[in-house]
């Protein structure tokens, strides 16, 4: 269940930019992983093809700033794009940690990074626990929220099912378990027009 740790950093992200919409952030989290999902029901990776576009530094790096520029820049949204453009970037930071195989630096190029430490699972899961509880403690989530990212961190020592699924159930945990939290962090003027709408 990796998507947890994935959806940790939405926590960090919503402590450093507060106006933007939690959603938004745990999609952009996640996005890397959804868009490996699409590729590998099309064929174009998965089992001996690896994830040359949706996990490669440079896509990502790609796809980080194309965000940014469009939410951020065109649609003149700066939070939102500047949220989801760190999301995504610390999306490839904690695979390039994490991950069981070393992603590569760019689609099929033959320098590949990382420290696989997904090879060790008992690293691997204290590692994901400790990126978890840095997340909640600068969050300053509440005991819930806390409780959801332990358990659902100790799941990967036993779940392998669909990734989708792995991904849904951790974004909705940490939505819902964060809500009150996140909307504490907003702007006033953003939670009385919330509170309008």
């Amino acid at each position: 269940m990796v998507a947890i740790s994935h959806a940790a950093t939405a926590l960090l992200v919503k402590r450093r930019y507060p106006d933007a919409p939690m959603g938004w952030i745990l999609f952009a989290a996640e996005l890397p992983g959804i868009a490996w999902v699409l590729l590998r029901l099309s064929g174009a990776e998965g089992p001996g093809i690896g994830m040359p576009y949706s996990h490669s530094v440079v896509s990502i790096a790609l796809v980080a700033a194309a965000v940014w520029l469009l939410v951020g820049c065109l649609l003149r949204r700066r939070a939102l794009g500047g949220a989801a453009a760190l999301a995504i970037v610390l999306h490839l930071v904690l695979d390039l940690l994490l991950h069981a195989q070393a992603l590569p630096l760019a689609p099929f190029g033959e320098v590949h990074l990382g420290l696989g430490l997904s090879g060790t699972p008992p690293l691997a899961i204290a590692a994901a626990m400790a990126y978890g509880l840095l997340c909640w403690l600068a969050f300053r989530g509440g005991k819930a929220l806390l409780v959801v990212i332990i358990l659902l961190t100790m799941a990967q020592l036993t779940f392998s099912g669909p990734l989708l699924l792995d991904i849904a159930v951790a974004v909705a945990a940490v939505w819902y378990f964060s809500r009150a939290r996140a909307a504490e962090l907003e702007h006033p003027s953003r939670r009385l027009a919330r509170a309008f709408a």
